[in-house]
């Protein structure tokens, strides 16, 4: 019997791109909230899509188990596999949608003649649609315990994505203001639509602003806390990241907290299974060229860049991610 592993290999790497159009299509949620099997002509007349496509997609879900198709493809039910997918969908959105093109250009990405620091394209909008989706679900709710408990009012997101952070605070809390700064003009135009559809563009900004390089401006000298969720490792290497540190807390002078969440390397052995997203992350910026630093080594340089640990909280999900939350005391004025 022919060995089926690479046979599976190629029909779910098919898989993971129809996870990815699933969700943004609106099929993934139709399945998720309706209480009975989703008509795939009739969702594609809905939403002015083509027929045979959505079928395609729905096949490719249904390989790995993740919805069930009755026998003429007509309708598609969740499977065995759909709760976990649908809580990883953000994992395979960022794989497919934000990192596609560098996956895919790989084999000119790695060519020494070709890295010359801006070779690499990766969709910064969808990234923030992935990143926002998994935080919700694993990482943001001991964020905003923290600052709750500590009664932070003003904060600064550094990579600020879709500036869903900031947005929920200042929903949450009437007395919130919040700055999102971005380098990436694709987050910067998504955070920007994301504070004024909420319709809170007058207590959230969001400025452009580079969190290796920070410089203080007025509008930074009140911020109490600045965070900075899945980019710590552009910081890096070592001495690089010591100097954004400092810079960081010259930049925001009046800020007590620095809540810093970030994947740091797994160091898992090749032969070892892998959990969602940890290959997938590892090489991607192995292809960039940035530096992944270990959890010990995050601890090492927070050490000398003038704050406190807090604490440090580690997630499941996504894998081998920490809540670095780290306090100073500010001099006596």
């Amino acid at each position: 019997m022919t060995n089926r592993v690479i046979d599976d290999v190629y029909n779910h790497t098919l898989t993971a791109y129809a996870i990815s159009a699933a969700w943004e299509l609106g099929l993934l949620e139709r399945l998720d909230t309706s209480d009975r099997p989703v008509d795939l002509a009739h969702f594609a007349r809905e939403h002015d899509l083509d027929g045979p496509s959505v079928e395609a997609i729905a096949r490719g879900l249904a390989i790995a188990e993740i919805v069930v198709l009755t026998p003429d493809l007509a309708s598609a039910t969740p499977g065995p596999l759909f709760a976990d997918t649908w809580a990883k969908k953000g994992f395979f959105y960022w794989l497919t949608r934000g990192c596609g093109d560098l996956f895919r250009s790989m084999p000119e990405l790695v060519r020494n003649d070709r890295r010359t620091g801006d070779q690499v394209v990766r969709d910064y909008k969808a990234i923030g649609l992935a990143a926002r989706d998994a935080g919700f679900s694993y990482v943001d709710p001991m964020f905003y315990k923290i600052i709750a408990d500590r009664g932070l009012t003003h904060g600064a997101d550094l990579g600020c994505g879709s500036g869903e952070r900031l947005i929920k605070l200042a929903a949450q809390n009437p007395a919130f203001r919040g700055i999102g700064v971005d380098v990436a003009a694709g987050a910067l135009a998504l955070a920007g639509d994301s504070v004024e559809k909420a319709g809170l563009s007058h207590r959230v900004s969001v400025v452009p602003g580079d969190a290796t390089r920070m410089e203080p401006r007025p509008e930074f000298a009140g911020v109490d806390f600045v965070c900075c969720f899945m980019m710590g490792h552009d910081l890096w290497p070592r001495e690089e990241c010591l100097a954004s540190l400092k810079r960081i807390g010259e930049a925001f002078p009046a800020a007590t907290d620095l809540i810093i969440c970030d994947t740091y390397r797994s160091d898992l052995p090749p032969t070892e299974p892998h959990p969602v997203f940890t290959l997938g992350f590892e090489t991607a910026h192995a292809v960039m060229g940035q530096m992944i630093p270990s959890l010990d080594e995050w601890t090492g340089v927070l050490a000398e860049a003038g704050w406190d640990r807090a604490d440090v909280i580690d997630f499941d999900l996504p894998p081998y991610t920490a809540l670095m939350h780290l306090t100073r005391e500010l001099p006596a004025t």
